[in-house]
């Protein structure tokens, strides 16, 4: 085979095998599903954690104003329910939170793809609060300076009630990591790379002086 078709290849190989590689460091988005008819109804609720927290099996966090967490684990919070309401949207590991937000949360990662545990999320106009037995989360408190009419609350009235499960949306992919070659396996790549490199500068030289 001619030499410059085998470097491409090989090249091709590289680029994808370091690609998958890349990707096997992946977030996990774990999303909230209700299951009962209790308000507040309607919420939109999602977490992102780094791979390395769910492999760890449980995080805490207690973020405050003009405060980040880079190594805590939590990548972003999301909170919203339907009407006229500003998001809780946190990105603790890059974004300092303002004042008047605060985010603390206890978690544990389950073998079965869900969570357990505490949080408390205060934004700028709402809040919201659960507290876990075993998968099962239970809203203790949700209120919002616009009101929550639209999840079957009144303005002001401390809303709770709802149950429900935090489900992974975006599985880790980090069980596909065994399968990506190891950085040994990189480096003979590489060096195998190299030679035919050497190979086909030594095959130029000889047939420029030949």
């Amino acid at each position: 085979m001619n030499t410059d078709v085998m470097m491409k290849k090989l090249l091709a190989c590289l680029a994808a095998t370091l690609s998958i590689h890349a990707n096997s460091q992946a977030n996990v988005i774990y999303e909230w599903q209700g299951n009962n008819d209790t308000t507040p109804y309607n919420i939109a609720l999602r977490m992102e954690f780094t791979d390395a927290a769910v492999a760890a099996g449980s995080m805490h966090l207690d973020a405050r104003p003009n405060t980040s967490a880079p190594d805590a684990g939590l990548v972003s919070f999301y909170y919203k329910f339907l009407g006229p309401s500003m998001p809780v949207s946190f990105a603790p590991a890059s974004r300092p939170l303002s004042y008047g937000e605060y985010l603390t949360m206890d978690i544990s990662f389950l073998d079965d793809n869900t969570l357990s545990g505490y949080f408390m999320a205060i934004g700028q106009e709402s809040h919201i609060m659960m507290s876990s037995a075993g998968s099962l989360f239970t809203v203790t408190s949700a209120n919002s300076d616009r009101g929550m009419l639209e999840a079957g609350c009144a303005r002001y009235a401390n809303c709770a009630g709802g149950t429900g499960v935090f489900k992974v949306a975006s599985p880790s992919v980090s069980a596909a990591a065994a399968e990506v070659p190891e950085p040994g396996s990189l480096a003979l790549v590489g060096l195998g790379l190299l030679g035919l490199a050497r190979r086909a500068r030594a095959g130029r030289g000889k047939a420029a002086r030949g």
